[in-house]
């Protein structure tokens, strides 16, 4: 039933009841009004009134439910829908439309950030194989070359070059790490095992101890094979900057039909840890392949950083 007719109804039903309680009842109404009266008529104003409010928020609760759903909306945790199977009609009709501009932004948002994230790692692959080729291999050149000249000059300008071929080779090491980071030859050429054992073997670099456990039979597309090595090498950054962790757990496994990568350390932890930190970051991808990302973490008790992909 519309809404309009059944605040129309409800209201309908009270100043009904009302009028016949006044005709069938005995109590009459002088002037100037007895206070007995007066008490009767007050009685009946409020009942009336009780009544009228009861039956108005009853009609109007699927709009305020529906307001509710609209305000907790995170474009970060998709899924989330009115589902007013007995509204009025007006109303059902206002959330079958808010539901279907939902559908449209998320579909929207999801394509918009695949293309978004694939030009990234394009970019990512370019001046990864530029750093590696161009700035790399003349790197590599100047370091051959300081040695052919050291070898013909006095013990001096020798220690000088020396110096000089030691800062050379510390920046081309800079510089394989940058390309490594930027787009992991593991991964395009060995896959997704690979690359986190590499992210692992950095980690330990770090100084922590890393507890790995990678189901080899896992199969994923290319672009979530990306999103749960970013992930991975996010949620590692992470615990290497902040986390002031000892211990740190790496795992990517098989859950039914999908699979879920997790990474949880035994560092301080931090209240406030999913607004943070590059999080946002990380529920995007995760959303980009279709996935969700939690990230639970307590003062003192670690975090831990889950992903599922269906």
């Amino acid at each position: 039933m519309p809404i309009l007719w059944r605040i129309f109804l409800g209201n309908a039903a009270v100043l009904a009841v009302a009028t016949l309680a006044l005709v069938l009842s005995p109590a009459t109404v002088s002037f100037p009004v007895a206070a007995k009266e007066a008490v009767v008529l007050g009685v009946g104003l409020a009942v009336m009134l009780t009544v009228n409010y009861v039956l108005v928020r009853h009609a109007v609760a699927p709009l305020a439910h529906l307001a509710v759903v609209m305000r907790s909306v995170d474009p970060l945790a998709p899924g989330r829908r009115s589902r007013l199977e007995t509204a009025p009609a007006e109303v059902g009709a206002l959330a079958a439309a808010f539901d279907d501009m939902l559908d449209r932004l998320e579909g929207e948002r999801r394509d918009s950030a695949r293309r978004a994230l694939g030009a990234q790692e394009d970019e990512r692959r370019r001046i990864a194989r530029e750093l590696h080729d161009e700035v790399g291999q003349s790197l590599t050149a100047a370091v051959l070359w300081i040695a052919r000249v050291k070898a013909d000059v006095p013990p001096a300008p020798a220690r000088q070059l020396e110096e000089i071929g030691n800062a050379v080779r510390a920046t081309l090491e800079e510089v394989r790490a940058l390309a490594a980071n930027l787009r992991p030859e593991a991964l395009d050429e060995l896959g997704l095992p690979a690359a986190l054992r590499q992210l692992a073997i950095e980690a330990e670099r770090a100084g922590l101890v890393v507890e790995r456990s990678v189901d080899q039979d896992i199969r994923l597309s290319p672009e979530q094979e990306v999103v749960v090595y970013r992930i991975a090498q996010e949620a590692l950054a992470n615990v290497m900057r902040h986390a002031r962790a000892q211990r740190v757990e790496l795992r990517l496994e098989r859950v039914d039909d999908g699979a879920r990568l997790q990474v949880a350390d035994d560092g301080v932890g931090a209240e406030g840890m999913q607004q943070g930190s590059g999080v946002r970051g990380m529920r995007e991808r995760a959303l980009l392949a279709g996935g969700s990302l939690a990230v639970q973490s307590r003062r003192g008790a670690g975090t831990a950083v889950t992903l599922e992909l269906p």
